[in-house]
């Protein structure tokens, strides 16, 4: 009885490692961005409300401020991103208007975001600044 006891305990053992070497690696679910959240572009007033959610296709969401705007958020690299374009938002030297178009960038762990822009938008010879921010929940 000892012999088959012992057979079987390695056969388990075996079977259990063979398992163990052989499992698929867990991947761990994207943090997603859902609720209300403070400080979005440095302005403490400005708030976001996100919704976000992950499918085979990959990640996305929606975002919108109460400064009026929505825009829709991809995944990407860790990332969520985004763009907001602000229609007439520069003068150009010339006098003429152009859309001012805001990048952002927000990391779903830590909350710390880049706003990226072109000081100029689409008038020649604008500099392209980052800022980051950092969002609270709400």
């Amino acid at each position: 009885m000892t012999s088959i006891t012992r057979s079987l305990s390695a056969a388990f053992g075996i079977t259990l490692a063979l398992g163990v070497a052989f499992a698929a690696p867990v991947h761990a679910e994207p943090p997603l961005l859902n609720g209300a959240y403070s400080g979005a572009e440095g302005d403490p007033e400005n708030v976001w409300k996100i919704a976000s959610t992950c499918g085979p296709a990959g990640c996305a969401g929606a975002v919108s401020s109460n400064q009026g705007w929505t825009s829709p958020m991809k995944l990407t690299d860790g990332q969520w991103n985004f763009s907001v374009t602000k229609p007439d938002g520069f003068i150009c030297p010339d006098g003429s208007f152009q859309p001012a178009v805001v990048h952002m960038s927000i990391d779903p762990v830590t909350l710390a975001g880049v706003l990226s822009a072109d000081s100029n938008g689409a008038c020649p010879g604008g500099i392209t600044s980052a800022t980051p921010f950092q969002l609270q929940p709400a």
